[in-house]
């Protein structure tokens, strides 16, 4: 004759494996690791509050040539003063200035990404900028030609 306590343990080993499954499927609090990673690096990236800063920046996409030429970045009181191609020191003339981005304006574009990107990838600068060094983004899954690829390099104080 089983004992009630028998009775109990055959309950309670039936359940054992059921309940955590449960708990494990009901719960969904693992970390979004891109935008840790991406609020780590904004962090140190505000933490030096820098407002004069050049960087060379390079595009990969369906754009106007000018785009896609490495031109040096200079930012002056947080706004964008001066773009000059890299290969000729020459400042280009279909584009302005403010048509470049400034590396606020590059994190606020990668956590864009992070959200509603169809596919992205982002890599940071292991200095102590902690700036993205280079953004791919395919914003949609089904629309061509929407990909573009960001390039960052040599981030420096003014």
């Amino acid at each position: 004759m089983k004992t009630l306590l028998s009775i109990k343990a055959n309950h309670i080993k039936k359940y054992a494996l059921i309940i955590p499954c449960a708990l494990m499927l009901s719960c969904d609090n693992e970390p979004d690791s891109d935008i840790i990673t991406w609020q780590k690096n904004w962090n140190r990236w505000t933490n030096l509050n820098l407002n004069n800063y050049s960087y060379v920046f390079r595009a990969s996409c369906y754009c106007i040539d000018e785009w896609v030429t490495e031109a040096k970045v200079t930012i002056t009181n947080d706004t964008i003063s001066n773009v000059v191609f890299t290969k000729n020191d020459l400042s280009p003339t279909t584009l302005s200035p403010n048509q470049w981005h400034t590396i606020d304006e590059l994190f606020d574009i990668a956590k864009t990404a992070i959200n509603e990107a169809h596919i992205y990838s982002i890599e940071y600068d292991n200095s102590p900028y902690g700036n993205p060094k280079m953004i791919d983004i395919d914003w949609s899954e089904n629309i061509a030609d929407d990909e573009v690829t960001f390039f960052i390099n040599d981030v420096s104080k003014e």
